[in-house]
């Protein structure tokens, strides 16, 4: 089935390119191929024909079903207990600033 608004983009970097196609309410199709201008041109008539056929079958990818991940288990810490109180040291940590 044809689309309405179709959008091809073509990116070109040395002998790289990069064909994208986009339709309304469909998820985009891209693919990468070596050669020039001229071979992308001549990709793109068959690649439009391959992305409404996978649009055809199914416009969106599946939602993902990753499941969600699992709480770490409580850490649990020894804890020592003193006979004494603590005594708060002589010296403060930190000087103070005023």
């Amino acid at each position: 089935m044809a689309r309405e608004e179709l959008k091809i983009n073509i990116i070109i970097k040395g002998n790289q390119v990069f064909l994208g196609a986009q339709a309304t309410d469909c998820d985009p199709k891209m693919t990468a191929l070596q050669g020039d201008l001229q071979a992308a041109l001549a990709r793109v008539p068959s690649f439009v024909e391959e992305a409404n056929l996978q649009w055809d079958a199914s416009p969106r990818n599946p939602k993902s079903t990753i499941p969600e991940p699992v709480p770490p288990a409580p850490v649990r810490t020894a804890t020592t207990v003193s006979s004494r109180p603590a005594s708060k040291p002589s010296t403060p940590a930190q000087p103070p600033l005023f």
